[in-house]
């Protein structure tokens, strides 16, 4: 029987710098160019030693990603525990969306299956906390919404991504139409105190 191979600590500096190594190389330069040697170059450290932390490149890629949701999901936290839920979401949607990263994971995922569970897992989890915030706003207003908590919650995580991919982009047409619409639908059912 083989012994398992020792691993370094997960959560140590030289761990944690190796995600965030990871992180913006993925910002910066796109998962093609993620690999074990940028992340040793990146964090200044021989390429083996990255073997000695992850067994694999997909293990970091799917740490570098759970870290980025247990952040994302604090936020829906925040906005759920919030007096102004769906002011909270959808500032989220609008100040937090990195396009690039979200392209990039979205990308990997499609061909890394333990990544793939990852953010679905992250989505059912996340959605469910967004729809309870704004479940939370549309009870608290009284008012009827043609839009089922859902639908609305879609919208705006869609309008938002778009939003930002295109601005990127130096394309504008619309945006502000879009943001209009969902910020009158905030005040309709989450007026400002």
């Amino acid at each position: 029987m083989t012994p398992a191979r020792r691993m370094g600590p997960k959560g140590s500096e030289i761990w944690c710098s190796m995600l965030d190594a990871a992180e913006h190389i993925l910002k910066e330069r796109g998962y093609g160019e993620l690999t074990s040697r940028s992340v040793a170059e990146q964090v200044g450290v021989k390429q083996r030693l990255v073997y000695y932390y992850f067994h694999t490149m997909d293990d970091l890629i799917v740490e570098t990603f759970r870290r980025l949701a247990v952040r994302e999901i604090e936020r829906f936290e925040f906005a759920l525990a919030s007096e102004n839920s769906l002011r909270e979401v959808w500032r989220v949607f609008a100040d937090t969306a990195d396009t690039k990263l979200v392209s990039e994971f979205m990308a990997l995922a499609n061909r890394n299956g333990p990544l793939r569970e990852e953010v679905a897992s992250h989505i059912k989890a996340s959605r469910q906390l967004q729809v309870s915030a704004i479940e939370k706003a549309l009870e608290a207003s009284g008012k009827r919404s043609a839009l089922a908590a859902n639908a609305a919650l879609i919208f705006a995580s869609a309008a938002a991504l778009a939003v930002h991919r295109e601005a990127a982009l130096g394309i504008d047409c619309g945006h502000a139409e879009v943001i209009a619409a969902i910020e009158e639908f905030i005040e309709t059912h989450e007026p400002k105190n």
